[in-house]
């Protein structure tokens, strides 16, 4: 995302921790002069153009009929992000025109689960235990509930769109043609690559990457190829689950990473390549500051950071979590973590997903102790406390 320090992919799936610890498409409005160099901040969740003028999320509902894919983007660890989702399929079900929501959060294999919820054999409460939610995606469920509880209200399916774990494993060791066909389900016969300017950002990433941990990526045999064959796997696949899933009549509201759907890259390129001609409009995280990028999304909503609790950038690595940053002045900074370090455990629980990272500190501020971080640095196994705020 070109919303935060290092853009959220695939295989290196990049955030910045927020963990609280306190537990182009038709303009819809006539031409104005654009707007300098910053938009005035709105309240959260509001809609806008890229010259800073508002749109209500009302007027949503005009564009149903003539999209075949709404694209909108979000940083995973922030709610208002979901929120806003939330709000944009409520104003969208307005329009009566039949709907779906497609989930980069949920792999195709999960879609009984799904279809179920949809019937109404599972409920909301169930849904997290049912999708194996923690294992395959680790970020905090309840930010999603208002999506699935909107869909479920407007009555509109919800289709996951992602890569099976165990497939990903193969595909990751292997290549995507050692997949037998019997086995194949809704992946892609082939993967598309970047256009020019996404691979150039790519390629940019994963130098970054390689500088900060040498040792890491040169034994996971972390090439630039390897590293590119994985970002066009994700994208490719949700773009083409997406069309496979899609009705004939119906508009597919895409919830996804922003990185995914910035700059008509990412998913948005892929469903121009195997679809017809498909009609896609796209809908992109601000975080305040400078003007977003006319050529970036068709809108834009407001949505602020949290607040930098620990202040650690992080990046996940053939399933290991690895710093990338430490934000100056920040209590991991005080706690002495560097870039490169591999995060094993919070409080001795190994650090499987997100949520074990977030409950662990929650649980170390409710008791006013430091957390403890298990850290691998340089082959040395570290412990680290890092204090409360």
């Amino acid at each position: 995302m070109g919303l935060i320090s290092l853009r959220a992919l695939p295989t290196v799936l990049v955030l910045l921790i927020l963990l609280n610890l306190n537990v182009g498409c038709a303009r819809l409005l006539p031409p104005s002069p654009p707007i300098p160099e910053t938009v005035t901040t709105p309240r959260p969740g509001t809609l806008f153009l890229a010259d800073g003028r508002q749109v209500e999320p009302s007027e949503l509902t005009a564009l149903v009929a003539s999209h075949d894919f709404i694209l909108i983007g979000e940083s995973h660890a922030n709610a208002c992000d979901q929120q806003f989702q939330a709000d944009a399929l409520s104003a969208l079900a307005r329009s009566d025109l039949p709907l779906a929501v497609g989930l980069e959060m949920v792999p195709w294999s999960a879609q009984e689960v799904l279809d179920a919820f949809h019937r109404g054999e599972v409920g909301l409460d169930e849904l997290e235990d049912q999708l194996s939610w923690q294992e395959y995606w680790g970020y905090n469920f309840s930010f999603y509930r208002p999506i699935l509880a909107q869909a479920k209200e407007s009555g509109i399916p919800v289709y996951g769109l992602n890569v099976p774990k165990d497939l990903l494993h193969r595909i990751r060791a292997d290549g995507l043609e050692t997949i037998p066909a019997d086995e194949r389900g809704l992946l892609p016969a082939t993967l598309i690559p970047p256009p020019p300017p996404q691979r150039a950002i790519i390629e940019e990433e994963y130098l970054r990457h390689v500088e900060l941990m040498p040792d890491r990526t040169m034994e996971a045999g972390f090439d630039l190829e390897r590293f590119m064959m994985i970002q066009s796997l994700w994208d490719t696949q949700m773009a083409h689950a997406a069309i496979q899933r899609r009705g004939a009549e119906e508009t597919m509201v895409i919830l996804t990473g922003a990185a995914h759907v910035e700059d008509g890259h990412g998913i948005a390129y892929r469903l121009g390549l195997l679809g017809d001609a498909p009609r896609s409009l796209s809908l992109i995280p601000w975080r305040g500051g400078p003007v977003p990028a006319p050529t970036a999304g068709d809108f834009f909503f407001y949505c602020p950071e949290p607040p930098r609790r620990l202040g650690l950038l992080i990046a996940w690595v053939e399933d290991q979590v690895i710093v990338t940053g430490v934000i100056p002045n920040s209590l991991a900074q005080a706690a002495g973590l560097q870039p490169g370090d591999v995060l094993l455990a919070a409080d001795d629980l190994p650090i499987t997903t997100l949520e074990v990272l977030h409950r662990a500190g929650v649980q170390a501020k409710s008791e006013q102790r430091p957390l403890r971080l298990k850290v691998l640095r340089d082959g040395d196994h570290l412990t680290i406390p890092i204090s409360s705020p």
